[in-house]
């Protein structure tokens, strides 16, 4: 299944804005998705008439459509330095002409611009393109948006386009907001669609299909494929392979099979995709039998197993530790036609790592150059934890000089799996020293990388560092959620509490502002510990000192006053604080449940 929306392939068979309504999809007040529907209005009519049959061009019109553009002046000059990649060049001649640029030559730079993460500077070209900007350059734009997660900047485009919007132009956005689980909005798009004459294609449907059998399984999915042919539009291999894969995902292995070979009688031949995704079924059933049976029938029905196939067998041999079984199948590869690849080392790899062969896995990267696979990111980061799994630092330190001269720079995950072992070890001032590496190795710290290494400083007593690292995490603006709790349990006695204020003192001492979560981990430790009169002491320091609290820092005060006894206090702290919209509403019914379930059982 492709993980994002491709440009559909029918786009020439869906009918043009002028036959909207013999396409039965007229222009109609919107309509809301009624209370528990899950398809909005238009799909959930019956009764539509297919789109129309298009007309066929012959080859000579499409000759002539085909033939080069003649490009003059600063088109021509335009068309170089897109075809170089000189964008910036090319955004100042763009708004800099007097006149609209060639509409090809505009949506390839749209395009570009939004490949580079670049969306705003795409709009610039739609803005100078006019009303000549094409549809296929709003549809770039929407694109680029959603790929940058802007998807009320994606929206804003499809709904003031001059131009007829096609499935292309919102496939993108349905995508992602399927992607985000935002399905009910997806299906707002889609009816919004509907309003504007533009008919869904079968990357639209399968789109939400794929979403349905995620969401709601896939017997709600196959609902769908009804209302997708009442509409006109015929399925096609990704879209049962989307059923498949869900029936598979809930265990319905055999009713995939069954689909699987009823392909043909719903106008489709079984790609060797399809049978990849039921085999991948029938391997993770651990039913390897009737798996060496489908590899069979593919053979049978002259539809060859590719690299992909033998990878999902091997790679499911490798998580059973079938470690035998898979390097048998590995030698068999060749006989098929098919070459080992980087996918297939690497499951091989993880599988010897898993059943501490770490010599074995390490001997395999010595020979994957003589097969002409290069190893990869994948293949050193996993053979980094075999060798931490089994102490052999020496040899993790070689292996990631190794990947460097070879031209394979480490990243997060590499310094993340190195600093989570030694953390585990209790080798906090190796930990430490890897952290401070990171920057100078092209990587930047992330939340997964402070919050194991704050955990194992936690743990090894350095409440310090630890807390020096809690405030440079939030200064970051990573979320700290998961490392209140294990500081609030460190906070557990005079000495410690008084050394967590000492690290206040001593950041503000040497210039550095003490953050907003380093006071809630304090104030969770004093009031978790029935210190909770010391604990509004520290936050009226807090505030003189500059340091404005967040909503967790009252939750946690009001919570402390309420396991105290100070029930009346707590409320009207609370009340204070609604009077005053500090809390959100969500905060403010958890808090008010809360006293009064600690008012009725006292």
């Amino acid at each position: 299944m492709p993980s994002s929306p491709s440009p559909p392939t029918l786009c020439t068979l869906l009918p043009s804005s002028s036959s909207s309504s013999s396409s039965g999809h007229p222009h109609h007040p919107r309509q809301p998705t009624a209370a528990g529907g899950w398809l909005p209005p238009r799909l959930r009519s019956s009764g539509a008439k297919p789109p129309p049959t298009p007309r066929l061009e012959s080859p000579t019109t499409r000759q002539q459509q085909q033939a080069p553009r003649r490009l003059l002046g600063s088109d021509r000059r335009l068309s170089a330095l897109v075809h170089r990649g000189d964008l910036d060049a090319a955004l100042r001649l763009v708004e800099s002409s007097p006149r609209p640029p060639d509409a090809a030559l505009a949506n390839r730079l749209v395009r570009d611009l939004c490949r580079r993460g670049r969306p705003d500077d795409a709009e610039r070209v739609v803005g100078a393109c006019g009303p000549a900007a094409t549809v296929v350059a709003y549809g770039a734009l929407t694109d680029g948006y959603c790929r940058a997660g802007r998807l009320g900047d994606a929206r804003r485009v499809v709904g003031g386009m001059p131009v007829q919007p096609n499935a292309y132009t919102y496939n993108p956005l349905i995508h992602t907001l399927c992607e985000r689980g935002q399905v009910r909005d997806a299906l707002s798009v889609l009816d919004d669609m509907l309003c504007r004459g533009c008919a869904p294609d079968v990357v639209t449907y399968n789109i939400l299909l794929e979403a349905t059998c995620k969401g709601r399984g896939y017997r709600q999915a196959m609902e769908l494929i009804d209302l997708m042919r009442a509409e006109g539009c015929t399925p096609n291999n990704v879209t049962y392979n989307v059923l498949m894969d869900g029936m598979c995902g809930e265990g319905d292995v055999d009713d995939a099979l069954e689909l699987l070979r009823n392909l043909p009688s719903h106008g489709c031949k079984p790609s060797t995709v399809n049978y990849n995704t039921v085999l991948k079924g029938l391997c993770s059933a651990e039913r390897w039998g009737d798996a060496d049976e489908l590899v069979t029938e593919m053979l049978r029905e002259n539809c060859p197993p590719n690299e992909a196939t033998f990878n999902v067998v091997i790679y499911s041999l490798c998580r059973k530790g079938l470690l035998q079984q898979a390097i048998q199948l590995l030698e068999k590869m060749s006989k098929h036609g098919c070459t080992a690849n980087i996918v297939t080392y690497n499951a091989i790899i993880n599988g010897l790592c898993e059943q501490r062969n770490v010599d074995g896995a390490m001997g395999l990267l010595s020979k994957m150059k003589s097969y002409g696979c290069k190893p990869d990111i994948v293949t050193y980061n996993t053979l980094l934890k075999g060798l931490c799994s089994a102490a052999q630092w020496v040899d993790a330190e070689e292996l990631m000089d190794n990947m460097t001269q070879n031209g394979c720079l480490p990243d997060n995950v590499t310094f993340n799996t190195l600093i989570g072992f030694l953390c585990q070890k209790g080798l906090m001032v190796d930990a430490i020293e890897v952290f401070k590496q990171m920057p100078d190795k092209g990587c930047t710290p992330n939340s997964i990388t402070y919050s194991t290494i704050i955990s194992g400083l936690a743990k090894a007593t350095k409440l310090d560092q630890a807390l020096e690292l809690f405030n440079e995490m939030g200064h970051k603006g990573f979320n700290p959620d998961k490392i209140y709790q294990l500081l609030a349990e460190c906070l557990n006695d005079d000495d410690t509490i008084e050394e967590a204020i000492q690290t206040v003192r001593k950041l503000q001492d040497s210039g550095i502002s003490p953050h907003t979560v380093l006071y809630n981990a304090i104030l969770l430790g004093l009031c978790r510990n029935g210190k909770t009169e010391f604990a509004i002491d520290i936050m009226a320091y807090m505030v003189s000192s500059g340091c404005m609290p967040d909503d967790l820092t009252y939750v946690i005060l009001i919570e402390g006053l309420a396991y105290e006894g100070y029930l009346n206090e707590a409320r009207e702290l609370l009340i204070k604080l609604c009077s005053r919209d500090v809390l959100v509403n969500s905060l403010i019914k958890s808090e008010a449940l809360l006293l009064d379930q600690n008012i009725h059982a006292s």
